[in-house]
């Protein structure tokens, strides 16, 4: 119901989620190109470092390549341990922040053996060095380079693990942390580009919910003002707003009346009357085409039935009309707890409402057809000549 009423709420609820969810997209996408251009930015950066760390993992190996024992010849050898330090400190640039030498004893501590720090910096021989991460382990299992990323604000945190084999296990591993600073410029405009179009997104949700809300009062408001509370269809209140509004060359009307109501009312009292109003409201509900049919209840027991045409089909045209008049017909309506009637309807029908001036016109030459059939005896259909 209340389609003309709601169509411009729903539409834009409808533009404005469509909105939202390509905005989101949007941001989906410069969340990739982000980390492809993190991606690219990396492997620049890294090409030329992975050379010297491999180079450097070499060098250190063939200093120990006589021993079986990596780990004891370095702690037995000052004069090694000082001169790998020597060589590994060379690696140390504005970006390689960090180099070091480790290795894991049998109880998979990870300690130092060799630092590239400054003097006053350095670690000792055997310092525990604490992993946050399971990348490290498996750096014994698969016996390959390991790089554990760590993205921040303006840099591209590495940690750079090079494993030093002997005897085809993993023995030391020469580690390198080192950052790589991302394009300020571009860097800056990913973040404002993602920061307005979730700020954009989060005003459109508030939008949607406030638009939402509106709409269920609206909807609320105009079901008190236009809807008949007792048999839930229209009033006469909405048959005022829209009678000009309603294109008659689309509709048949028909005015419907229950028979003797009043004396229905005199004998059993008008809580029962108002019963037989709410279960003959039911049944043209069901009998009608929501989304076409409209029926307005016009007055105390009388109704306005305006049916949509079928120009295809002209008998359908009243089909509508006659599943009202035969359910109510064939319909047992309960009075009182042991006492059970039979209520029919007497309707007039005006078949060509558009060649009428006005509505109200239409509408008083199918309620002259309803007085036909209230003098022919009630319980039936009469169509205007």
């Amino acid at each position: 119901m209340f389609k003309s009423i709601f169509s411009n709420r729903f539409f834009l609820i409808f533009i404005f989620s469509f909105i939202s969810i390509l905005l989101f997209f949007i941001l989906s996408s410069v969340n990739k190109f982000e980390n492809n251009f993190e991606k690219k930015v990396f492997e620049i950066a890294t090409v030329d470092i992975i050379q010297i760390v491999k180079n450097t993992s070499k060098s250190i190996a063939s200093k120990l390549n006589d021993s079986s024992n990596y780990i004891n010849k370095i702690k037995k050898s000052t004069s090694l341990q000082k001169d790998i330090e020597d060589e590994i400190s060379l690696l140390i640039t504005n970006n390689i922040k960090y180099v070091y030498l480790l290795y894991k004893d049998e109880k998979g501590i990870y300690r130092f053996l060799a630092d590239g720090a400054k003097k006053g910096e350095k670690a000792f021989i055997n310092q525990k060095f604490d992993v946050e991460s399971s990348k490290w382990d498996d750096v014994y299992i698969s016996k390959k380079t390991v790089l554990i990323k760590q993205p921040l604000l303006h840099q591209l945190s590495v940690t750079f693990i090079e494993p030093i084999l002997n005897n085809n296990e993993v023995e030391l591993l020469l580690v390198l942390d080192f950052s790589i600073d991302k394009a300020k410029d571009i860097n800056e405009v990913i973040i404002l580009v993602k920061d307005i179009i979730i700020a954009i997104n989060i005003g459109i949700i508030f939008f949607i919910l406030i638009l939402i809300i509106q709409t269920i009062k609206y909807y609320s408001i105009n079901k008190i003002a236009y809807v008949d509370s007792l048999t839930n269809v229209y009033n006469r209140n909405y048959l005022q707003r829209n009678e000009n509004k309603i294109n008659l060359e689309d509709y048949t009307l028909a005015v419907l009346d229950i028979d003797y109501f009043k004396k229905i009312n005199d004998t059993f009292g008008h809580q029962v009357g108002d019963l037989i109003l709410k279960e003959v409201g039911s049944i043209m509900l069901e009998s009608i085409r929501l989304k076409d049919d409209i029926i307005i209840r016009y007055g105390g027991e009388e109704f306005i039935i305006l049916s949509k045409k079928q120009y295809t089909d002209e008998d359908n045209n009243l089909s509508a009309i006659n599943r009202i008049f035969n359910k109510v017909r064939n319909n047992t309506f309960n009075v009182l707890k042991n006492k059970k009637i039979k209520v029919t309807v007497s309707m007039g029908i005006n078949l060509e409402p558009h060649k009428s001036k006005s509505f109200k016109e239409a509408f008083r030459l199918a309620d002259d057809a309803l007085y036909q059939a209230k003098q022919d005896g009630r319980d039936r259909i009469v169509i205007h000549e």
